[in-house]
């Protein structure tokens, strides 16, 4: 297991604080690690939540992610998805 970055956490926060407090789809962080599913199981985020998580990851830390990238995401876990927007080359 790698050791997180300051970068990571900030996306791993942004994401919770995002899906919990602002999007409304969980209530709360329990049972919810970098193994957790991005959708079902998981973060519970649908598609049209999906879109919405994307733009404000691409708005909050300047990444472009086409589109065409986007449903790929659903397949991702919380990790997952932390690494590919690091991946993307986002700021902090």
């Amino acid at each position: 297991m790698s050791i997180s970055t300051s970068l990571e956490d900030e996306i791993r926060e942004f994401v919770l604080t995002s899906v919990i407090d602002e999007m409304n789809i969980l209530t709360g962080r329990e049972g919810i690690t970098d193994d957790s599913p991005v959708t079902v199981g998981g973060l519970e985020v649908d598609s049209l939540s999906l879109i919405e998580l994307t733009l404000r990851l691409e708005t909050r830390f300047g990444v472009e992610i086409p589109d065409t990238d986007i449903e790929p995401l659903a397949s991702l876990t919380l990790g997952g998805l932390v690494a590919e927007v690091v991946r993307r080359g986002a700021k902090a």
